[in-house]
């Protein structure tokens, strides 16, 4: 048998391709296969390559770009669904109307008793009018509260430190507060 591309014996069979060559034309492979434009893919996968790859990222960018509602129609749609009406009971209170006597008030003509000066029990005298207090919670910050509790046209920020200086909690950013401590609100 002769090589491929001489007319001498050939020695030896190409494991790639198994054509014949000589000595002279090949070493394990033989001369075509050792070749490196042989090793290079087709121009056609090339191409196949590309024209994936400008139909995923046309696909990609129509994913991105549609509108949300633009579906094609086939998805589940619900009908004959009729809204839920949440009615809470009106519960009658005990309070007649006023053009009615209760069953419990005496009449005019009956007399009247008013209980001892001594029974009636004095209110306890509350705080300044204008404070409130508050018990901090766990998690609670001081901005936090502030925040909850400013009055309109303050900032929080303001009133964190208003808040601050009426416990003597010092600085508002070192000012530290615990569960279970009652702040004053100016």
């Amino acid at each position: 048998m002769e090589c491929y591309a001489c007319s001498n014996e050939a020695s030896r069979q190409c494991k790639r391709c198994s054509r014949l060559y000589c000595e002279v034309h090949g070493g394990d492979l033989c001369a075509e296969c050792l070749d490196p434009s042989s090793a290079l893919p087709s121009f056609n996968l090339y191409r196949g390559s590309l024209l994936a790859l400008l139909i995923g990222t046309a696909i990609a960018i129509w994913l991105l770009v549609r509108p949300p509602g633009a579906g094609d129609g086939l998805g589940v749609v619900l009908t004959d669904l009729t809204p839920t009406v949440i009615v809470t009971p009106f519960v009658d209170t005990a309070t007649p109307p006023p053009d009615e006597t209760p069953a419990g008030t005496p009449d005019d003509e009956e007399e009247t008793l008013t209980p001892d000066a001594a029974e009636t029990e004095e209110p306890e005298p509350t705080d300044t009018p204008g404070l409130r207090t508050y018990e901090v919670q766990s998690g609670d910050t001081l901005l936090g509260i502030a925040e909850r509790f400013a009055p309109p046209g303050i900032t929080p920020f303001d009133y964190a430190a208003d808040i601050a200086e009426a416990n003597d909690l010092g600085d508002v950013n070192t000012a530290i507060i615990n569960p279970d401590d009652v702040l004053i609100l100016p």
